[in-house]
């Protein structure tokens, strides 16, 4: 007679007899799946195209080593495999999508940092150090000295002439929005580099606006005996 195993349909040939004396109790050495084939079924006899003259296997033999999880198979398995993947396959993607988070935050930071360093230096001026130490130079001022010039000349005061030193410049806004004035001063230096003498610099604009460069001027008369350079620095 023929039996079909329900786990896997797998087909034997077995003998009654055999079958009737394991009470119809019979095990699949495909998938080893275990069931008693029903009384009723015992009585069946189906013919076959070619009987074998030598005696069938019985079906409890031991199974054959298990295959590797499959639909088919072992479907529980199968389907508890792949949702395991799954899952791991989505920790991973989470755990790279943070990591990549944070180095964007961590890019976004020190592109804010280089870009607003004068910003920066201003909130907290000790940085200027760090800033100095990576090879990038800051104004802590935000203010730029521009077209610096110094004449001689000569001015008259209560029928008095007096050689006179004219120091005229433009300060240009470097920080993209208004700002007020720095204190200036001009510093006159001999040829050592030694200063000779110091003053403060007026000028008239209130604020510095980030379109046009303010234009300033400043005068010294007698300016000291040996004086042969000068400049114009932001106090403080």
């Amino acid at each position: 007679m023929i039996v079909t195993c329900p786990s896997c349909e797998a087909k034997y040939r077995v003998d009654a007899a055999a079958l009737e004396a394991r009470r119809g109790k019979v095990k699949c050495a495909s998938c080893a799946h275990v069931w008693t084939v029903e009384d009723e079924a015992l009585t069946l006899s189906q013919p076959v195209a070619a009987p074998d003259p030598a005696p069938a296997p019985e079906p409890v033999a031991e199974a054959a080593p298990e295959p590797a999880p499959s639909m088919r198979t072992r479907p529980h398995a199968a389907i508890r495999a792949r949702e395991d993947a799954k899952r791991r396959n989505a920790r991973l993607a989470a755990e790279g999508a943070g990591w990549l988070g944070v180095a964007a935050c961590f890019t976004v930071l020190i592109a804010a940092a280089v870009v607003f360093r004068v910003d920066v230096v201003d909130v907290w001026p000790r940085t200027a150090g760090a800033y100095a130490a990576v090879g990038l130079e800051v104004n802590p001022h935000g203010v730029e000295i521009e077209d610096l010039a110094a004449r001689f000349d000569t001015t008259t005061s209560a029928g008095t002439v007096a050689p006179t030193l004219i120091v005229s410049g433009a300060l240009r806004n470097i920080t993209g929005e208004d700002r007020a004035v720095p204190p200036l001063e001009a510093v006159a230096y001999d040829a050592t580099g030694t200063v000779l003498y110091r003053w403060p610099v007026a000028v008239e604009a209130a604020s510095l606006t980030t379109d046009t460069p303010t234009q300033f001027e400043t005068a010294l008369q007698n300016p000291p005996e040996g004086a042969v350079r000068v400049e114009v620095v932001v106090v403080g």
